[in-house]
């Protein structure tokens, strides 16, 4: 409870007050707004391209919404979700010490140092999904551990659902699936012999483990499947992520050119160092820790193999994709080895066997250098540390009541926008088209249904022929990526307008493509507005 408070503080003085919250944050706000107030609220409006799980944990909140805007407006709904997700990381981190075995005193104090540690308590109050995710890696992590040592076929349940938990979270989570997977094959396969009992046949114990893999991979690959199909039927394609124009594979391509110069070498080795180097910021002593940890007893080892598989293989798999150049070169991404590190600390201060004092001292000291690390490195704003940064300089000026300048800000630069227009006396509902501008906009929205968005069922006709849906303003953005309004109409933005439409407003400059926006009038729009899609869109 106090951790969660913490960082619903935290996330409210950065965002709330200081003006501060990724966009990607902002970003699942609006799709999940969307679901509840739009001119078109259906649930295919949480999306496909980002996991399910962070966007639908905030359905509760945003739909208060008409009680307390900001919930939508601000981001605060995303924060409550990922407060209340740290926190409990931060508690199946302190059960993961309790059944290893670790002493009380260290396990609490391992606790407060990872929740010191700048990654995690800026993301606990950013609304992002990492903390989601560890909660869920954190638990599979538990409960692998246990099944190995108690058989439990209940825990081996839990491995496999908090594994596809995770998977509807971030993808990446793939990866820990491939990693479990031999992991509890060969612990089955040699479970007879490791607890004494007669040996059995080797069709017996292939049964034994092709059992024990189906109950792991069951509801993993059910939900894969689901999500999968699901997908492929609403939007056309079944891993949007990698496919779609607004995916992160896209995304990355799109800005290949900024991640090079941030990262300084375009080649393989040069990609992979940068990020090592990034994981030595997040936990410098992670390395030392595991190798110490496998070198223990042969019940530390399997409890620091089970950690090193779960939360390690996420990090292996980001290595891959940064030798590759296929992820942006974000510090973030290294957020799981810190938990990875008290993890593995508390394996080592583990009993039986007894550690002596130096060792258990250095396992608690390991957790340390990195707070101080990090901190230096996201007051520099190294290592493409720019979420921190924007996040520790927001709660620095919001502690004061002041905030940021509304034009390095989308939430306050959003809100401005979305007024002006509400305030418009020709704006009804379905007049106001608008694509990867509505991020900042949308979740500030008096009225959300005025904007036609991508969700909306007949978004795409709409951005074909705007004057024939009623349409009669077009909001873009200067920096707007993969934005179907600048892809239709090319010229608009850099000509402040064309026959078919004229400039009217603008908010912002160039100097913050950001929170750069024009309002575009259109000409001669049909005079009947389109308040809910038609029914031949699929309403």
């Amino acid at each position: 409870m106090a951790f969660t408070a913490l960082f619903i503080a935290i996330g409210y003085i950065s965002a709330r007050v200081g003006g501060m919250i990724p966009g990607d944050a902002l970003s699942r706000v609006g799709s999940g707004q969307s679901v509840l107030f739009s001119r078109d609220p259906h649930l295919e409006a949480l999306g496909f391209i980002w996991g399910l799980f962070p966007t639908m944990f905030q359905l509760p909140f945003i739909a208060l919404r008409a009680f307390w805007l900001p919930f939508t407006s601000t981001g605060m709904a995303a924060i409550v979700v990922s407060a209340l997700f740290m926190a409990g990381t931060l508690s199946q981190l302190l059960a993961w010490g309790v059944e290893t075995g670790t002493k009380q005193w260290f396990r609490i104090v391992a606790v407060l140092l990872v929740a010191a540690q700048p990654l995690i308590w800026t993301h606990g109050g950013n609304g992002m999904s990492e903390a989601c995710w560890l909660f869920f890696l954190v638990l599979a992590t538990r409960h692998l551990a246990r099944w190995i040592e108690t058989d439990d076929t209940r825990s081996l349940v839990v491995v496999g659902s908090a594994i596809a938990a995770g998977y509807l979270t971030r993808y990446e989570t793939a990866a820990v699936f491939a990693a479990v997977l031999p992991v509890v094959a060969l612990v089955t396969w040699n479970r007879s012999a490791a607890q004494g009992v007669t040996p059995r046949s080797a069709m017996n114990r292939r049964w034994d483990t092709v059992v024990d893999l189906t109950i792991l991979a069951f509801p993993v690959v059910v939900t894969m499947v689901a999500w999968a199909v699901a997908s492929w039927a609403i939007i056309g394609e079944p891993f949007p992520q990698f496919t779609s124009a607004y995916g992160n594979s896209a995304l990355v391509a799109r800005s290949a050119a900024s991640n090079i110069e941030l990262i300084g070498d375009a080649a393989s080795a040069g990609r992979a160092w940068f990020f090592i180097r990034q994981m030595l910021v997040a936990s410098p002593l992670l390395v030392v820790l595991a190798v110490v940890a496998l070198w223990g007893s042969r019940r530390t080892c399997l409890r620091a193999t089970v950690a090193l598989a779960v939360l390690g293989s996420p990090l292996a798999l980001q290595l891959l994709f940064a030798a590759k150049g296929s992820t942006f070169p974000w510090l973030r991404y290294t957020v799981i080895a810190v938990v990875l590190a008290a993890a593995l600390a508390m394996v080592i201060a583990s009993e039986p066997p007894k550690r002596s004092a130096w060792v258990t001292g250095f396992a608690l000291f390991a957790l340390v250098p990195g707070i101080f690390w990090t901190l230096h490195v996201v007051q520099t704003e190294q290592y493409a540390s720019f979420d921190q940064t924007e996040a520790i300089e927001a709660l620095s000026l919001g502690i004061k009541g002041d905030s940021v300048d509304p034009m390095r800000s989308m939430t306050i630069m959003g809100q401005q926008v979305a007024e002006d227009i509400d305030a418009r006396l020709d704006v009804e509902p379905g007049t106001v088209l608008m694509d990867q501008a509505g991020i900042g906009v949308l979740p500030a929205a008096p009225r959300p249904n005025v904007y036609v968005v991508p969700s909306d069922r007949d978004f795409g006709p709409a951005v074909a022929a705007p004057e024939d849906f009623g349409i009669r303003y077009l909001l873009l953005l200067e920096s707007s990526g993969a934005d179907q309004l600048v892809s239709q109409f090319p010229d608009l933005w850099e000509a402040g307008g064309t026959g078919f439409a004229k400039q009217v407003a603008e908010w912002g400059d160039e100097s913050a493509p950001k929170t750069h926006y024009r309002l575009f009038e259109v000409n001669d729009p049909d005079p009947t507005n389109r308040a809910q899609p038609d029914p031949e869109f699929g309403r």
